[in-house]
């Protein structure tokens, strides 16, 4: 003869109610932020050819609820934006003219212009990704500098398996295999399996 014991185990209540915001964030809350803003930055795209200003309000959502509108924001508004793609607190995309790969941390207060970035890459706090270094004009001595024209935006290229630590701002291609010192500046393009650093970036050693 045997005896038969059910256990019945109670699922602590913080973990229901925080399943159930991450199904109502997910499924409910992102898109009723993400859709008006995404509407916003379209109409702001064809008046002014920049999505800022909207980019910057969902870069202010906080919390799980935040990064899964911003996923769908730029899902809508980038050229394409691949899986696992995370848009933490205060980052944000100036243009659409964007690509973002599979598998990447975007880091808080990010400022982003026209870049192509890989498959695989993190990119720390408070990064600024230029859209290249001739935006602005200062070659005519004789004229402000405010009124001097660049050459323009150019996309810049960021390729796989990269790492981009804090504070750093990026003017030029990052090649694959890459890692970006904190702090750095990078001027000239960085060939793949580089480590550099420093202000401005100078390569250190191979990886």
């Amino acid at each position: 003869m045997y005896n038969i014991y059910i256990c019945y185990v109670d699922i602590d209540p913080m973990y229901k109610l925080h399943k159930l915001y991450r199904l109502l964030a997910y499924w409910v809350l992102a898109p009723l932020i993400a859709w008006p803003m995404i509407a916003l930055a379209l109409i702001s795209h064809r008046l002014k050819n920049e999505i800022t200003q909207a980019a910057l309000v969902i870069s202010r959502v906080p919390f799980h609820v935040g990064e899964r509108a911003r996923y769908l924001f730029y899902r809508r508004l980038l050229i394409s934006v691949g899986a696992d793609v995370t848009f933490r607190y205060g980052a944000f995309f100036q243009y659409r003219k964007a690509r973002v790969g599979n598998r990447v941390l975007i880091g808080y207060f990010n400022t982003i212009g026209e870049v192509d970035i890989g498959d695989h890459v993190l990119i720390g706090g408070n990064v600024n990704l230029l859209s290249g270094m001739e935006q602005h004009g200062f070659h005519d001595p004789d004229r402000l500098i405010w009124d001097t024209p660049g050459k323009g935006r150019r996309v810049i290229k960021i390729g796989s398996d990269v790492w981009i630590g804090s504070n750093s701002v990026i003017g030029d291609d990052v090649g694959s295999r890459c890692v970006v010192a904190t702090g750095s500046v990078v001027t000239k393009p960085i060939p793949d399996h580089s480590l550099v650093g420093g202000v401005p970036a100078k390569f250190i050693k191979n990886i």
